[in-house]
């Protein structure tokens, strides 16, 4: 970059700070605020799906190899349809040959180690500056361009002349931790039931994520209810092979949704990031990892220039929405459809959930079409490495 340019960052969660890392490869000041303090960013009980594109993109950043002590991977993936007893294992001979090497699926991190891996990093830099908002303010700076990392529920997108295009599914996740004996080591689950999906997500030996959707009453009824209850509850639904022993840690919820922000022809220098760009069903935990090829994009973006003008400045949101519409949507019409054939008890709807795994079961080519597609998306051979 020619001039020194001002970017500020307003977010401070793994999208943001992944952000601020990648935006410091160049001759920039980033301003990374959050209304939170950095203990309580960190400090979260939640977890997190990382896929082979995901992967791919941390590897450019160097941090991959900073996570991977925290990572746990699984090699097999069970999905089952409890309505109509069809169920599939998807392992990593599914996988295409440019990522079968790396023995695993996908993986799991928690998301206090990965806050922990990131904060430690940003501070290696002497052009990335963490401040409060208040502190920020103070400071008085113009800033040359704006990223907005807030989140689902940001508030910002009503003020900031967007278009949200917004699908409620009446839904929400409850999630915690359980200990299980009597299971495959390193398998995830999807387990597709009337209210929503059940995944579980291997943390580490006889330690799952649960990630329960249902309607937001069951959900929050669930969230209230006695431990002792949830486990029967739970016990009832999970495959047989498991033996539930305890629930571990807290619990959390959060609302289910589809959205989208459109920019508008208008030339302010700001766009939103990950969440706060746009949010789909959980369903295949493709969330934090689609957050992070809207990071990816971001800088090879401003990689393609030698030098940056304030001009390309004013354009640059719309060839980022060019450049991230056809992975979001894709996105969004996967996880939609998912959902709305397999999550209900409609009976016209069952041979195609019936066929849907006959396939899967009977064609190499249909198990390498859906599994690569969830853990590559369309954009893993345009991701290249930093040199």
């Amino acid at each position: 970059m020619k001039n020194k340019f001002n970017f500020k960052i307003v977010g401070s969660g793994p999208t943001g700070l992944l952000l601020s890392i990648a935006l410091s490869k160049f001759d920039c000041n980033i301003f990374l605020t959050d209304l939170l303090k950095k203990d309580s960013l960190i400090d979260k009980d939640k977890t997190y799906a990382i896929t082979h594109s995901t992967r791919k993109i941390l590897s450019k950043f160097r941090l991959w190899e900073k996570l991977e002590p925290f990572l746990f991977g699984f090699d097999t993936l069970s999905i089952s349809d409890s309505v109509t007893s069809a169920f599939t294992n998807l392992a990593t001979s599914d996988l295409d040959d440019d990522i079968s090497s790396a023995e695993n699926i996908g993986w799991v991190v928690k998301h206090s180690d990965l806050m922990k891996v990131f904060f430690q990093e940003i501070d290696n830099y002497e052009n990335i500056f963490f401040m409060t908002p208040q502190k920020l303010l103070r400071r008085k700076i113009l800033f040359d361009y704006q990223f907005f990392s807030t989140g689902a529920n940001s508030l910002d997108k009503k003020f900031l002349d967007f278009v949200e295009i917004k699908k409620s599914y009446s839904q929400s996740c409850l999630t915690f931790k359980v200990s299980l004996r009597g299971h495959c080591e390193k398998r995830a689950y999807e387990i597709f039931r009337k209210e929503g999906p059940l995944a579980l997500l291997p943390l580490e030996k006889n330690l799952y994520q649960v990630i329960w959707t249902s309607s937001t009453l069951k959900a929050i009824e669930r969230l209230n209810s006695d431990k002792n209850f949830l486990m029967d509850n739970l016990s009832t639904i999970l495959p047989d092979e498991f033996k539930l022993d305890q629930i571990i840690g807290e619990f959390n919820i959060f609302p289910v949704s589809l959205s989208l922000n459109l920019p508008v022809l208008n030339f302010k220098k700001l766009v939103f990031v990950g969440d706060a760009f746009h949010t789909f069903h959980p369903v295949g935990g493709q969330g934090l990892n689609t957050c992070w090829r809207d990071v990816n994009t971001i800088y090879d973006l401003f990689n393609k220039n030698t030098v940056i003008t304030k001009t390309q400045l004013i354009l640059f949101k719309f060839k980022y929405f060019s450049s991230r519409f056809l992975d979001i949507i894709v996105t969004i019409f996967i996880t939609d459809s998912l959902i709305s054939i397999f999550a209900n008890r409609n009976v016209f709807l069952f041979p195609i959930r019936k066929f849907s795994f006959l396939l899967l079961n009977n064609f190499l080519f249909t198990r390498k079409l859906v599994l690569n597609q969830m853990t590559k998306s369309l954009i893993y051979s345009n991701i290249k490495y930093n040199s």
